[in-house]
């Protein structure tokens, strides 16, 4: 059959089969409607060949007979599309065409008549749909290999978490497996709804601690009701947006924060070396197994595992394995998951599963004094979503920092994701928690921030251990997972806050070592705090000092027409005006000694708030007092009406001059409302 006989047929067959090719057009054209980019395959001049149609069937037929062409770059570029390669699809074969065959019947086929406008879609519609089909995200390797690490890591987790869970539990007087749910169920939740891909969150020892005399003194089952009332705290204020504040929290009460809770982690694992009070003996056979394999466990995840392996398995979990592994060959003496909780916890079946809803001791009297049972469980639950909201935003700021994928967490997603993971843990008997910061980091290395995926598949692996593998998992070494964690505070320690001491200002380096030792000693949310009080302190006394003034002559033309006054004496403010300076700026002045006419530049100056407005109405009314005048020079046209304002109607002291439409806006009144009535005439700009 000749090429034009195939051409022929192709039109016989277009002609009884119009409402097929009626039907793949309006699905092409509907196509195209939604995407740009294929406009140019469906739509073109109808009397021209579309630009990228498919030739003539001749040109493709599969005889490999004919002599190959030239090599060139178009042939190397169509080649490349050939065997499946990424080339742009204009102006390139289809996949898996022998081009040839294709090349040697172009001169023949130049004569050929171009194929109609609908087949030219109707072919265009199958590499398509071809290229559409390759681009899925699951047959992208890249990306299977990204959501595979991710899980991985998430695996390597589940099993670091484990004896936190465990020690928190016991911190906050519950069963271990209390613990553990609380873990699966708030670290799915805060991973799927959370800020940002690669944080861990559990039941921490932050919020363990403020809980522990509730639960002394109102049984275990308050902790429930107070971990969900926590949450809704956290529901709100993270809609509300407060989780913004966090951008008053400075950095050395970051680095303070960083190097409090490693202190508090590595204090944390010495436990897991010692029998009784006393550290475990090397020459004891189970000290020289508890630390054969903590060293065993660290020299696999830092140095071998990460050069043995790409990218496939975290060296967090291989390490643990290994260890384990290790231990079960050489039986060694040393202590498990299971001899830490207990064996009743690592069960297993469906009989470990939690219930659903509140526990009964708390319930029924809920039902019975609501008023009375919400008094004992709010400031424990306030406490508890300050703590966790600052623990989790801390260590969502580190993430960000650490995780170069050139995305920023969202705090108000954060704050309302360990809501929802607290109302949820609350409601299935668990005691709340946050985010972990060694547990998170650890993730991060291992290579789970890449996804949420990591987050959500360690709260899988860890509800399936518990369940299904829970024999398993008990006989885990807890010395392994110790040192993954002691890698995990040696990582996170900042090393180099150490070596700023005597570089920054002695104020820094205070706070740094204050917020350090709070941390430590008492809990996150008050060591923040006073961080943040004692630098915003300081901060404002520095400011404070600042303010000075620069004594000149200038001269200065009077409004509306008014004489030019020359040698008058000026008063050039530098520095902020604020609650803190007012009483400096105020000693700048010489008013008895001041001849009767003076200008105050406040070019070089910003007034921020109504004790500057204060401070300036009182030094103009004592030039006032003894019959002499000031001018303001470049003072914003708000300050100057606020400051008339404050002056009650009456003529004051003071006359604006060269306000300007450059002049900035401050803002500066302290509660505006008081001051909606104020028209500003020149705006300017808004700093």
């Amino acid at each position: 059959m000749t090429v034009h006989e195939k051409h022929s047929h192709v039109h016989r067959w277009t002609g009884t089969s119009k409402s097929s090719l009626a039907v793949v057009s309006l699905t092409i054209i509907s196509i195209g409607n939604w995407n740009p980019w294929i406009n140019r395959f469906a739509f073109a001049h109808p009397a021209l060949p579309l630009p990228n149609s498919r030739p003539p069937k001749s040109l493709f037929s599969n005889d490999d007979s004919q002599a190959p062409p030239k090599k060139s770059a178009a042939s190397s570029s169509s080649r490349a599309a050939a065997k499946g390669k990424s080339v742009p699809i204009s102006g390139t074969p289809f996949r898996g065409v022998s081009l040839n065959s294709s090349r040697s019947h172009v001169a023949n086929a130049s004569n050929e008549r171009p194929p109609s406008q609908l087949e030219s879609i109707v072919l265009n519609a199958k590499s398509l749909s071809q290229s559409l089909f390759r681009s899925s995200p699951l047959s992208d390797p890249s990306l299977r290999t990204k959501y595979f690490t991710a899980i991985a890591a998430g695996l390597a987790v589940s099993l670091a978490m484990v004896p936190e869970a465990v020690s928190f539990s016991f911190v906050a007087g519950v069963n271990p497996l209390v613990g553990l749910w609380t873990t699966v169920v708030l670290g799915f939740f805060a991973a799927a709804f959370g800020g940002r891909a690669g944080i861990c969150s559990s039941a921490s020892g932050a919020c363990s601690i403020v809980v522990a005399g509730l639960c002394a003194s109102h049984g275990s089952g308050y902790l429930a009701g107070c971990a969900a009332l926590a949450g809704l705290i956290q529901i709100v204020a993270g809609s509300a947006g407060l989780g913004k504040l966090i951008r008053l929290v400075p950095h050395p009460v970051m680095l303070g924060f960083v190097n409090g809770l490693t202190l508090v982690m590595f204090k944390a694992q010495l436990t897991h070396f010692k029998d009784g009070r006393k550290f475990l003996s090397l020459l004891s056979p189970q000290g020289k197994a508890t630390y054969a394999c903590t060293a065993l466990t660290m020299v696999l995840v830092k140095y071998i595992l990460p050069k043995l392996q790409e990218n496939a398995i975290p060296p967090t979990l291989g390490g643990v394995v290994i260890a384990a592994a290790a231990a079960r060959f050489f039986k060694w003496p040393v202590k498990t998951l299971a001899d830490v909780a207990g064996a009743e916890t690592f069960r297993g079946g469906l009989s470990v599963l939690p219930k659903l809803g509140l526990p009964s001791d708390f319930w029924t009297p809920l039902l019975s004094a609501p008023l009375h049972t919400l008094k004992i469980i709010l400031p424990y639950a306030i406490t508890m979503a300050a703590v966790g909201s600052i623990e989790s935003l801390l260590t969502l700021q580190l993430l960000d920092g650490i995780i170069d994928d050139g995305k920023r967490g969202s705090t108000k997603r954060e704050v309302v994701g360990q809501g929802i993971g607290n109302v949820a843990a609350g409601l299935t008997g668990g005691i709340g928690g946050c985010a972990l910061i060694g547990q998170s980091l650890i993730n991060a290395q291992s290579g789970g921030g890449v996804s949420r995926l990591s987050g959500i598949s360690m709260a899988i692996f860890l509800a399936l251990g518990i369940v299904s593998f829970a024999p398993l998992l008990g006989q885990t070494p807890v010395c392994a997972l110790s040192g993954v964690m002691l890698l995990a505070c040696q990582t996170s320690f900042s090393w180099g806050s150490l070596r700023l001491l005597g570089k920054i200002p002695n104020l820094d380096a205070f706070i740094i070592m204050l917020v350090t030792i709070v941390t430590v000693k008492d809990d996150l949310a008050k060591a923040v705090l006073v961080g943040t009080i004692t630098s915003a302190l300081g901060f404002a006394w520095k400011q404070s000092t600042t303010i000075s003034a620069a004594i000149t002559t200038t001269m200065i033309d009077l409004p509306n027409g008014g004489p030019r006054l020359p040698n008058i004496k000026s008063y050039n403010i530098n520095g902020p005006l604020f609650f803190g300076s007012s009483q400096q700026f105020s000693r700048l002045f010489s008013v008895k000694e001041d001849p009767n006419d003076i200008v105050i530049d406040f070019t070089n100056s910003r007034v921020f708030d109504h004790s500057a407005l204060e401070a300036i109405n009182t030094i103009a009314d004592r030039y006032g007092a003894l019959g002499k005048r000031v001018y303001l020079r470049h003072l914003s046209s708000d300050c100057a009406k606020l400051l008339a304002k404050v002056h009650e109607g009456g003529l004051p002291p003071f006359m604006v001059v060269e306000s300007g439409e450059f002049d900035p806006v401050y803002g500066v009144a302290e509660q505006s409302k008081y001051y909606q009535d104020v028209p500003v005439t020149n705006p300017g700009r808004k700093l």
